[in-house]
């Protein structure tokens, strides 16, 4: 028996790097896959390479009619919501607070925060209804720490920790958990390529080799431990923050030489 049989997952950014990862292991252990996101084409194709357990819907995470049709997609054609992966995020191009313009600082937070405010809010009816459920927020190790030229997205990713422990508090009686994921420098497109704005990718600076692990992570990573928050092994979890950065907020690690 697989751990999600019978069970509903609602991902955003779902056919992105990370969200792609997150579907396809969700499908693969049994669920039906609701594939969230703002690129029609790329989630219609996932869809229709998973098949009849997938579907795929248009959703802006900054719009609440829209986050109330891909709820209600999911009830309709699936039955019911167990389970949100609040994935969906965008990042500011590097600037110093000063030369940062309002709108970029607008831009992420209405995406990566309030954005998972509303899923929150649109989404925690219908586990109820369900009879309970699970949801992570996917945050950033950026939202432990300072970061210079980031201000707008660590600003967004601290924001998100005490709304998901918040949401812990007011949902745990109706059996709905919710926890974030903090991943460090993930290998996908949001790091091998440029932000909205900016010239160069994270990846063009970052080195991982100090660290711990010395490699970049990679999506599935992040989609093991958010399988194992989601499932019924992880019942008595919640308002908890999970770190998977390969040692990075550790710092740079004793080189074998020196060992």
């Amino acid at each position: 028996m697989n751990r999600f049989d019978a069970q509903t997952v609602l991902v955003t950014g779902g056919a992105g790097g990370q969200g792609a990862s997150h579907v396809r292991a969700f499908h693969a252990e049994g669920a039906n896959v609701v594939i969230g996101g703002r690129n029609a084409e790329r989630g219609a194709a996932l869809a229709a390479e998973l098949g009849s357990r997938a579907r795929s819907v248009h959703l802006d995470v900054t719009d609440e009619y829209s986050w109330a049709a891909a709820v209600s997609t999911a009830e309709d054609t699936f039955g019911a919501l167990d389970v949100l992966v609040k994935n969906a995020g965008v990042q500011n191009p590097p600037a110093p607070i000063e030369n940062t313009d309002r709108a970029t600082w607008s831009r992420v937070l209405e995406t990566n925060l309030t954005g998972t405010f509303l899923g929150i809010k649109v989404s925690a009816p219908a586990l109820r209804r369900a009879g309970g459920g699970a949801i992570v927020n996917i945050a950033s190790t950026m939202g432990l720490g300072g970061t210079a030229y980031y201000a707008p997205y660590v600003a967004s990713k601290w924001a998100l920790r005490g709304l998901s422990r918040t949401a812990a508090l007011e949902l745990g009686r109706d059996h709905i958990r919710v926890n974030t994921i903090h991943p460090g420098v993930i290998a996908t497109a949001f790091i091998n390529e440029p932000a909205f704005g900016a010239t160069a990718a994270i990846a063009d600076f970052y080195s991982p080799e100090p660290f711990a692990i010395p490699r970049l992570g990679e999506p599935t990573d992040i989609t093991y431990l958010l399988l194992f928050l989601t499932s019924a092994d992880a019942s008595f979890i919640t308002g908890s923050e999970y770190v998977v950065d390969g040692g990075l907020l550790l710092g740079p690690a004793l080189q074998n030489e020196m060992a």
